[in-house]
């Protein structure tokens, strides 16, 4: 299970419409697209295996970097890590994922 973010969509940061499309922070968002990239390449390499290998959103987290206006108290933030980390053998791979829900690359 990677960390990543929702500010590594390309498709949500190529659509103007996207709530993400004004938030360009390039090397920020360039790595966390670098670790979905490695995340897509790990699970294809250990498809064969039991493990999976998918790249978690935490959420608008109220961190440091997140801010006071988040919408997610820190003991939020590790739901979807949790649930990544324990899925089942016939669990979802390769794949990015806010709270169950799958996210676009």
């Amino acid at each position: 299970m990677n960390v990543s973010s929702i500010l590594s969509s390309l498709t949500l940061h190529s659509d103007p419409n996207s709530p993400i499309y004004p938030f360009k922070t390039f090397a920020y968002d360039a790595s966390k697209a670098a670790l979905n990239a490695f995340t897509i390449h790990l699970a294809y390499e250990l498809r064969d295996s039991k493990i999976k290998v998918n790249s978690a959103h935490p959420g608008w987290v109220k961190t440091e970097m997140g801010g006071p206006n988040a919408t997610m108290e820190v003991s939020e933030g590790g739901k979807t890590s949790a649930q990544l980390a324990t899925l089942a053998d016939d669990g979802p791979s390769g794949g990015f994922f806010h709270l169950g829900q799958p996210l676009p690359w």
